[in-house]
């Protein structure tokens, strides 16, 4: 398979994965593709949102701009996989439901109303936890904190919940091995997530989307999220030690430059660092 603009694929990215071993005080980080992460922290490694399946359009026409990095197929180290909401670039059975079966150790994490969605697809109970916003639970050694998400029409300041109260968008602050982080799904900003991360914080590192919208992307119903601007601003107020941009370059249409992103923060928050990642590079995070 050609893997065009990945630096690391297949399985050597695989084995890295697999035999990172961070320090205290330290992650492992690598960018999977539009707001896909995988992190290895505390012993264990977490995927957030990631996509390794093709993503067709309605005409039967592939829709990513390059491949996956490896098929769901492979056996993988991925002790705990993150879905932050029900969108086909975030949540995807098709990557989801071969992962499960050839890791059969891997359990799923997904907001309440998401439940049912693996469920039906064939994932036993057992291995998904379904999550509610702003109530803490612990996976092993880590803690982990359900962040609402508002990932609605533009721009919307109110979440979307089913008939039980409970968010289908959700964003996660992570506790491990000494440090915290932060990824955010897809979302606005809103001022209860800036109050919400300035109470949770110290971060050591933000995953944040940076593709935003307008009006074309909106009315063709392609919902969007904030801005590399607004990014750099949420960056600004609150506190957390470096940014790392994601979801704007997978998908044909809903992208962005990084290096915009790269000149906001020099022009507005120069006293913040950031690192935009190179697709399948590993990055080493530490507070050593």
């Amino acid at each position: 398979m050609e893997q065009g603009r990945w630096y690391k694929s297949g399985k050597t990215l695989i084995n890295e994965i697999r035999n990172s071993a961070p320090l205290e005080n330290s992650a492992h980080i690598w960018y999977l593709g539009q707001h896909g992460f995988a992190i290895s922290v505390a012993g264990i490694v977490i995927y957030i949102d990631v996509i390794l399946n093709e993503i067709k359009g309605k005409d039967g026409i592939p829709r990513r701009n390059y491949p996956p990095p490896f098929t769901p197929l492979e056996t993988q180290r991925v002790d705990y996989f993150f879905a932050t909401h029900n969108h086909l670039d975030h949540l995807n059975l098709e990557t989801i439901v071969p992962l499960a079966d050839a890791n059969p150790g891997t359990k799923f994490i997904v907001p309440k109303p998401c439940v049912s969605v693996l469920a039906k697809a064939g994932i036993a109970e057992s291995r998904i936890i379904g999550v509610r916003a702003e109530e803490s639970f612990e996976l092993g050694n880590i803690g982990v904190f359900p962040v609402p998400a508002v990932h609605t029409k533009y721009i919307q300041d109110e979440a979307v919940k089913d008939e039980n109260g409970d968010h289908f968008d959700l964003g996660f602050v992570i506790k491990a091995s000494g440090l915290s982080f932060y990824h955010s799904g897809d979302t606005w900003i809103t001022p209860r997530l800036v109050e919400i991360l300035k109470q949770k914080g110290p971060l050591n590192f933000a995953m944040l989307p940076i593709n935003g919208t307008d009006w074309e992307r909106t009315s063709s119903g392609c919902i969007g999220n904030v801005n590399a601007m607004d990014a750099v601003k949420l960056a600004s107020a609150v506190p957390v030690d470096l940014i790392i941009p994601g979801h704007y370059d997978m998908m044909p249409g809903n992208t962005e430059n990084p290096a915009y992103f790269a000149d906001c923060m020099y022009r507005h928050s120069p006293q913040k660092r950031f690192h935009i990642c190179a697709l399948g590079e590993r990055f080493i995070y530490s507070d050593v």
